[in-house]
């Protein structure tokens, strides 16, 4: 086995060579942006639930009994009055304007899932939120529930918004 060159050794003047070890550092640097780019992946795929419903990564497993709906269909839907429209922003989010009829049920409120519980399962329900991240997370929810018929919206109050509707203000 040959020894290591000693990247300290003096060399002759004029030599321009890097040391031996100098072919190491690209593919060292490479590495590391690798490993860089894989904590990058799992930080994203932590955090998919705050992300719009319109992303991949904000979709629930593919034996999810619920399904996204854009604002056309979702209004068509929501003209029923059997059906329930959940709102699951806080409610100060719910305040600055909702949409008619809409019930406020704060996800990320203390009593959320216990309040989800002892809904009728046998009823359809709209689900929204601002961009369709949490609403996506409550419907995943409900769908471990066993709720008959949950329905998202694709890109939440901020889509119904950009649509032409207008929300009501207060509680």
């Amino acid at each position: 086995m040959k020894p290591l060159a000693d990247a300290a050794a003096p060399r002759p003047i004029g030599d321009t060579r890097q040391p031996s070890f100098s072919h190491s550092i690209p593919s060292m640097k490479r590495l590391l942006q690798l490993i860089a780019a894989g904590f990058a992946s799992l930080s994203l795929s932590a955090t998919a639930a705050d992300k719009p419903a319109g992303q991949p990564t904000a979709e629930a497993p593919a034996s999810k009994r619920f399904r996204n709906v854009d604002v056309k269909e979702w209004e068509k839907l929501r003209k029923d009055p059997a059906v329930v429209v959940l709102d699951v922003r806080t409610a100060e989010e719910f305040a600055e304007g909702h949409m008619p009829g809409a019930i406020n049920l704060d996800i990320r409120g203390g009593k959320f899932a216990e309040t989800l519980a002892g809904l009728d399962k046998s009823k359809t329900y709209l689900v929204h939120c601002a961009v369709g991240g949490r609403s996506a997370k409550a419907c995943g929810q409900m769908d471990g529930l066993k709720f008959e018929k949950v329905l998202n919206l694709s890109g939440g109050i901020t889509a119904w918004e950009a649509a032409g509707h207008k929300p009501i203000k207060g509680r």
